[in-house]
C-alpha cells in the first residue's frame, strides 16, 4: 500500500475507533448547557429528521426530560453539536432552556468522520444518508472531494489490479463499519445518488423506499412523478408497484390514442355497418365508464 493510502487508512482506523469510544455509554456527570449556545453541525449528514419519531421523543422529553445527554464540542464561545441533533431539536420542541451534555474537543477533520459514523449506525438512517455517509468516510480516507469518490470506486471495481493500494484501503474500511461489502455498495448504493427527482427527494425525505425507487426509475420519465405521488398515497407495496408498472407498460401510448382520436371520425362512422356501428359504440361506452 503506497504512503497516502496506507496514511489514509490508519488515520481512518484512528478516528473509527475514537468515534466508538465517543459513542460508548457516558459515565462523567454531563454538563448543564444553555441551548442558546449550542449550535446544529452544518455538515450533519443527516438531512431528515422524521416528524413522527420526532413528536414521539419531544413528548418523552416535556414527561422525563433527555435520559442520554449530548455530545458537543467547544468552538469558541460556544458548543457545536456532534452527536444527538434530534435529541437536541425535541429539547427544543419541549421548551426546554437547558440540555445535558458530554464535553469533548473533537478535531476539526475528524467531525465528518465521527458524524458520518454515528449516523450510520442509526437503524432509521434512509438509504441516500446511508450511501452520503458512506461516500463522506470513503473520502476522508481517499484524500478525495465526496463528488469524486462514485467515479473512483467504479474505477477500483472495473480495474481493480491498477489501484490496488486504494482497494485495500476501501475494503479495510467498509470491513470495519460492517454491513455490505464495497463492491456490492458501488452497485447497489451508488445509484441512489443519481436517482432522478421526484424519486431522489422522496428517498432523501425517507418518504419513498430505495427499492422503490428504482422500479419507478425503470419506466420512461413521464411517468415518475405520477407513481411517486401514488405510491405515497395508495401506500402501495413493493408487489403492487411493480403491478401498476407493468400496467402502464402495456397501456397504449400516447401517439396511439392521438390516431385513433384522428380515426374517430363522424365520416369513417358513417361508412360502418350496422352491426359494426352497434359494436364501436358499444366499445365507446364502455371505454367512457372506464374513465369517467
Amino acid at each position: 500500500m503506497n504512503k497516502f493510502a496506507r496514511k489514509g487508512a490508519d488515520r481512518m482506523t484512528a478516528v473509527l475507533e475514537r468515534a466508538r469510544d465517543y459513542a460508548a455509554p457516558l459515565t462523567a456527570t454531563p454538563e448543564t448547557i444553555p441551548v442558546s449556545l449550542i449550535d446544529a453541525n452544518p455538515d450533519q449528514p443527516r438531512r431528515h429528521f422524521d416528524e413522527a419519531a420526532l413528536q414521539d421523543l419531544t413528548r418523552s422529553i416535556e414527561a422525563q426530560g433527555i435520559l442520554q445527554p449530548i455530545l458537543v464540542r467547544p468552538v469558541g464561545n460556544r458548543y457545536q453539536i456532534v452527536f444527538g441533533e434530534r435529541r437536541f431539536r425535541a429539547a427544543l420542541r419541549a421548551g426546554l432552556t437547558t440540555v445535558p451534555a458530554m464535553v469533548k474537543a473533537v478535531a476539526d477533520a475528524d467531525v465528518p468522520v465521527v458524524a458520518a459514523l454515528e449516523n450510520l449506525q442509526r437503524h432509521d438512517l434512509n438509504r441516500f444518508e446511508q450511501v452520503r455517509a458512506k461516500v463522506q468516510l470513503t473520502a476522508e480516507m481517499l484524500g478525495l472531494r465526496p463528488d469524486e469518490v462514485p467515479a473512483h470506486l467504479k474505477r477500483l471495481r472495473a480495474q481493480p489490479d491498477e489501484h490496488m493500494d486504494d482497494v485495500q484501503a476501501v475494503e479495510r474500511l467498509f470491513s470495519q463499519l460492517g454491513g455490505e461489502q464495497w463492491r456490492s455498495f458501488v452497485v447497489n448504493g451508488l445509484p441512489v445518488l443519481n436517482l432522478p427527482d421526484p424519486m431522489r427527494a422522496a428517498v432523501e425525505s425517507g418518504q419513498l423506499a430505495y427499492s422503490k425507487a428504482l422500479l419507478i426509475g425503470r419506466v420512461p420519465a413521464v411517468h415518475h412523478q405520477a407513481l411517486v405521488r401514488d405510491t405515497l398515497a395508495e401506500g402501495w407495496t413493493q408487489l403492487e408497484l411493480q403491478r401498476q408498472i407493468k400496467l402502464l407498460s402495456s397501456a397504449p401510448s400516447v401517439d396511439a390514442v392521438s390516431a385513433l382520436k384522428r380515426r374517430l371520425t363522424s365520416r369513417r362512422m358513417a361508412r360502418l355497418t350496422p352491426e359494426q356501428r352497434q359494436e364501436a359504440e358499444r366499445l365507446m361506452l364502455a371505454l367512457h365508464t372506464l374513465l369517467d
